[in-house]
């Protein structure tokens, strides 16, 4: 019983944060660049408040991280993968450049999946297949964010205060899913 309290509790504060928050109506629904404006706004700042509550990774360090990781998986040398994710900042540093990447897919990724040319898709499929990119780059910041707080709790003094930091990762993921699901829906409306 107290579960299912707990349950509808959550889908009622769930269904009001979101019907609070603004849902895309006129332009942003009825036309392509509105849909697209809509989302890029909305996705701009989604895991701001996220990252200001975790540490910055000094640049000479992001530096080595992003190098020594990337040629450690290149080599499938196990010695140093594990010096760079054992590296104090490596959990901040990995959920900041999930967070980047998801940045840089708003930014971009329509005209990537967009193509050229000959290769150029039909306007409706690159939107669908942008917004189902949008959403697996979320996925990979919220998988980035659960690693940090693993990360986190295991410190003698944590960044983050379980009882205030209670960022929660089905309800973000959700949020953003509901409203990639009314931007498609709206993309079929005529």
């Amino acid at each position: 019983m107290k579960k299912l309290f707990v349950l509808l509790t959550l889908l009622i504060v769930f269904n009001q944060s979101y019907s609070q928050s603004k849902r895309p109506e006129g332009k942003f629904c009825n036309t392509f660049d509105g849909r697209i404006q809509f989302i890029q706004d909305f996705s701009s700042t989604y895991f701001d408040n996220l990252l200001l509550k975790i540490e910055r990774v000094p640049p000479d360090i992001e530096k080595y991280l992003s190098e020594e990781y990337e040629d450690s998986l290149r080599t499938r040398n196990e010695s140093r993968y594990q010096k760079v994710v054992n590296n104090q900042y490596f959990f901040s540093w990995k959920l900041r450049e999930s967070e980047k990447k998801f940045k840089e897919e708003v930014k971009f990724g329509l005209s990537r999946v967009s193509g050229f040319g000959f290769g150029k898709k039909n306007i409706h499929e690159s939107e669908i297949i942008y917004y189902t990119n949008l959403l697996d780059k979320v996925s990979d910041v919220l998988e980035s964010y659960d690693e940090y707080k693993i990360f986190d709790r295991q410190r003698s003094k944590p960044y983050l205060d379980p009882s205030k930091d209670t960022y929660l990762r089905g309800f973000s993921k959700g949020i953003y899913k509901i409203v990639i699901e009314d931007l498609i829906s709206c993309s079929f409306k005529k």
